[in-house]
């Protein structure tokens, strides 16, 4: 396993405007060339402790099924999570991607999201897993969920953002997903970013090939997206911010 290059991958995670810290990460370069790299951010809630689970399960678990293809591999890797953290507290949104040459795959649980950014444009790769999406909201709310303003609500009154995660056990009755979306995509040059939704709802995907514009490095890439989240936008949330280089 290479050590991640600067210049090619580059992680940022800070505590942003919370009291603790409860976002994990994975950043694993396999080789330069062709480029493969394993990317995950874990965006935990309710405590850290399936985010540090995933973050500890993910790589070995994803590469022990990738004989069966990435997308399967990321499917059973979070369905293995999901059962290991059974009985833990909280829980975790999921976005990962794996990069294979001159292809990614990409998969998400939840409101992390996954985008690549050239010069001219940036594409949002994953679905966002809210009752913002349609067709959540009417899966969610056809198994039984009460909506209570952005929340999907057990009776109880304890509520959730996002309708996909790994752990929150609880919520499965009410139709609360581990179950991630996956796709395939073509890479261009320009950048990869991976982030949690203390990057996401402050800053639109639309707004990367500005904020990224006449950088070179991942170290750069991440740098200034991170300091747009917490220094101009003024994140609330915690923030964690992957960056691949495409060449």
């Amino acid at each position: 396993m290479a050590s991640p290059d600067p210049a090619v991958a580059y992680a940022v995670s800070d505590i942003g405007g919370r009291w603790e810290m409860e976002d994990e990460h994975v950043l694993e370069v396999e080789s330069a060339k062709p480029l493969r790299v394993l990317g995950a951010v874990f965006d935990g809630h309710g405590g850290d402790a399936v985010a540090k689970l995933a973050a500890r399960s993910f790589p070995a678990l994803f590469r022990s099924f990738l004989r069966d293809g990435p997308e399967v591999a990321f499917r059973s890797a979070y369905a293995s999570i999901h059962r290991e953290a059974r009985g833990l507290r909280g829980g975790a949104v999921a976005a990962t991607f794996y990069i294979d040459g001159p292809e990614i795959f990409v998969a998400n649980a939840g409101d992390a999201h996954i985008a690549l950014v050239t010069e001219a444009r940036a594409t949002r790769l994953t679905e966002d897993h809210r009752i913002t999406n349609e067709s959540e909201l009417r899966r969610i709310v056809g198994a039984g969920a009460a909506i209570w303003g952005p929340y999907v609500s057990l009776p109880s009154g304890s509520g959730l953002m996002a309708t996909r995660t790994l752990g929150d056990h609880e919520f499965e009755s009410i139709g609360v997903l581990a179950e991630p979306v996956s796709s395939r995509h073509r890479l261009e040059p320009g950048f990869l970013v991976a982030a949690c939704d203390g990057l996401w709802d402050f800053v639109g995907t639309e707004e990367l090939p500005a904020l990224l514009k006449g950088l070179s490095t991942a170290e750069e890439a991440a740098g200034a997206l991170a300091h747009e989240a917490l220094h101009v936008r003024r994140t609330s949330d915690n923030l964690t911010i992957l960056v691949v280089r495409i060449s």
